[in-house]
């Protein structure tokens, strides 16, 4: 859906956005200082490209819930308890796997969730994102969802609640072989924080907007 290479200039400025720095360096023969450096023209993405093929977290290796796994584009990823339906909750396995065929919003590989959320923090970027996607493939099952401070959605992916966290969340979606797949869009206010994570789910290309 989107491209997977983002250039190093606009990795550099997300860096530098990120140190929060006020004493920027002066330039030129009238010392005139330099300004906070822009936000990137692209969106920011986990690719779910860090972690190698075949990785696993969660409580196959114990991992503990909460556990920062990887940092993607500047982006902290961590495995976090799934909330079950009937109460209480879950903490199985997260696995980097190769997409399905069916899955045909994203590839190379993805996020594979089996009763397992991951949460994605934003906060570090240097800008505060207008609006974050993802896409998913659902097989069967149900879903957990969160954005910012919101409580957390217990269901099916595709029939979320809106507002979640203040912000706007809508979901294109169409069956396919073997499920369900689409397109998650949180916007209409910052997005600093986004949490997903199913049972026989998978998730790909989740990207923030400048």
């Amino acid at each position: 859906m989107h491209a997977r290479t983002i250039s190093v200039t606009l990795l550099a400025a997300a860096a530098l956005g990120a140190c929060g720095r006020t004493d920027q360096p002066l330039t030129g023969a009238d010392r005139t200082p330099v300004g906070p450096r822009a936000a990137p023209l692209a969106p920011v993405c986990v690719y779910f490209n860090v972690p190698p093929l075949g990785a696993v977290f969660g409580a196959p290796v114990a991992t503990p819930p909460g556990t920062v796994v990887w940092v993607e584009n500047g982006i902290p990823v961590s495995v976090q308890k799934f909330l079950l339906i009937g109460g209480g909750s879950a903490f199985n396995w997260l696995q980097i796997a190769n997409v399905p065929g069916a899955f045909t919003l994203g590839a190379g590989k993805a996020g594979h969730y089996n009763n397992i959320n991951t949460s994605f923090d934003f906060t570090g970027l240097g800008f505060a994102p207008k609006a974050v996607t993802f896409n998913f493939y659902d097989q069967g099952g149900y879903e957990n969802l969160l954005v910012n401070t919101s409580a957390v959605y217990i269901g099916p992916i595709t029939t979320p609640p809106s507002p979640m966290g203040g912000a706007n969340v809508s979901v294109a979606s169409a069956a396919v072989f073997g499920g369900v797949q689409g397109t998650v869009k949180i916007d209409g206010a910052p997005v600093y924080r986004v949490m997903v994570g199913g049972q026989e789910f998978w998730v790909d290309n989740v990207c923030a907007y400048p």
